[in-house]
């Protein structure tokens, strides 16, 4: 059996989630707090971060939040998207330390605790990514995101019943998550739930025909049935 990691690929991923936590960040500047630091901050400065870290200007970013940094300090959102700065760059300690300023500000910031237990998984922390991500789901339960990323996180741990769970909980929030689907049936077969594999991916593949991973995985899982019943 291929290891699960190359069939979920989830650290491929991990630019684009940050990228999205990042905008969804973003439009959430107005209400993430309310000291006057926060207030004293634009949403036209922290575009033009944003501006910067999409065009693949990350280094740039960074100098360009260490300056607002030092105008504006205790920004939890500064050390977020430094924190997915580092994340992009490979720098996963630098990430991780920035990820848990943010939330270190900020007790009730899950995209940061969130975007944290992204990095702990790819350090190879695995409980620990466990506990962040649940403390990201204690603070927003309709979080389908990080059900996602919990339950690949408990298939990496084996622990393919804690994954279904979440994993259903995130396209139950989510209807068209594709990767949760696809994620879902890595669980069951993995759990040697056959028939429940194969009906997550073909539900990834009708929100995403152009899913090569889920058609991947529908095919060899058919191919193995197809031995076995030989």
């Amino acid at each position: 059996m291929k290891d699960t990691n190359k069939k979920i690929k989830d650290t491929n991923k991990k630019i684009k989630d940050t990228n999205k936590k990042i905008k969804d960040t973003n439009k959430k500047t107005k209400d993430i707090n309310n000291n006057k630091e926060q207030l004293a901050l634009t949403k036209e400065q922290v575009d033009s971060v944003i501006d910067l870290y999409s065009s693949g200007k990350i280094n740039e970013a960074i100098d360009a939040i260490k300056v607002l940094n030092g105008n504006y300090p205790n920004v939890p959102l500064l050390f977020n998207l430094l924190g997915a700065c580092h994340n992009t760059l490979g720098q996963l300690d630098a990430a991780a330390q920035m990820f848990k300023t943010a939330y270190s500000i900020k007790s009730d910031y899950a995209e940061a605790y969130f975007n944290h237990g992204i990095v702990l998984r790819e350090l190879g922390q695995l409980d620990l990514a466990v506990e962040t991500y649940k403390t990201a789901i204690n603070l927003i339960p309709n979080y389908p995101e990080a059900h996602n990323k919990l339950g690949i996180t408990y298939i990496d741990l084996k622990q393919y019943d804690a994954a279904i769970e979440h994993l259903e909980w995130a396209v139950a929030y989510k209807h068209d998550f594709a990767e949760a689907y696809n994620n879902l049936g890595v669980a069951h077969r993995e759990n040697d739930q056959i028939q429940s594999s194969i009906k997550n991916f073909e539900k990834a593949i009708a929100i995403n025909s152009s899913y090569t991973l889920a058609h991947s995985n529908l095919a060899e899982v058919l191919g193995e049935l197809e031995q076995k019943d030989g």
